[in-house]
């Protein structure tokens, strides 16, 4: 998978990070709760725009704009979902944002 421009695969203890700050800020009720996802990218510069991919549906990804704060957010809007879709429909949009 070619993640595109301003994008970078993560590596082992990035996944790890990001996983554990995105699961300590969602709270009961977010669209990822409950859903196995795997970290797969993060924004260029920022690891507060992540790329995840779910792992019971190979071709649909979701991208998070965290808080880090290091807590359980206060309602089930954050952290952000900024897209979910086709990786395919990630790269358009990608392509949009910039």
């Amino acid at each position: 998978m070619d993640l595109p421009e301003g994008w970078y695969k993560t590596t082992d203890d990035d996944k790890r990070r990001l996983t554990q700050e995105l699961r300590t800020e969602m709270i009961p009720g977010h669209f990822l709760d409950g859903k196995v996802i795997e970290v797969v990218g993060h924004r260029d510069g920022a690891t507060d725009d992540i790329l995840c991919q779910h792992i019971d549906e190979a071709d649909l990804f979701t991208v998070v704009h965290l808080t880090w704060s290091m807590k359980p957010e206060i309602n089930i809007h954050h952290p952000t979902i900024e897209f979910s879709g086709t990786f395919a429909a990630f790269v358009k949009w990608e392509e949009n944002f910039r």
